[in-house]
């Protein structure tokens, strides 16, 4: 009996020090970038669908596919437009394409237009 009581207290001992599973990062999730990745020569383009826009900051939010000159996967990301102006007609839904200034400048648009 003492042996089944210690044999129980083992296992349940190893189940509490063994730590949960990672959980996979959510798609898109930045954690999955290589912060490293070589400087790609600006501009950078892009494609996507715009999904928020305060022309009002500067800002647009794009849900862009994959950028291979900066090793970026598919995600959902806010960009601060260069010239806040180039914002002007852009609505939620739309299919565009833009471009990012440059690697070191990834959060800035130097252009952006409808596809």
């Amino acid at each position: 009996m003492l042996r089944m009581l210690l044999a129980a207290s083992a296992t349940l001992l190893a189940a509490a020090c063994t730590p949960p599973a990672t959980e996979e990062p959510a798609p898109g999730d930045m954690a999955d970038m290589d912060m490293n990745a070589p400087a790609a020569a600006g501009p950078i383009e892009g494609s996507g669908t715009v999904t928020a826009v305060d022309a009002a900051a500067g800002t647009v939010t794009l849900n862009h596919g994959p950028i291979a000159a900066i090793e970026w996967p598919a995600m959902t990301m806010q960009f601060t437009a260069a010239d806040p102006a180039m914002l002007q007609g852009v609505e939620v839904g739309d299919a565009v394409t833009f471009e990012i200034k440059s690697a070191e400048e990834s959060q800035v648009l130097s252009a952006i237009r409808e596809n």
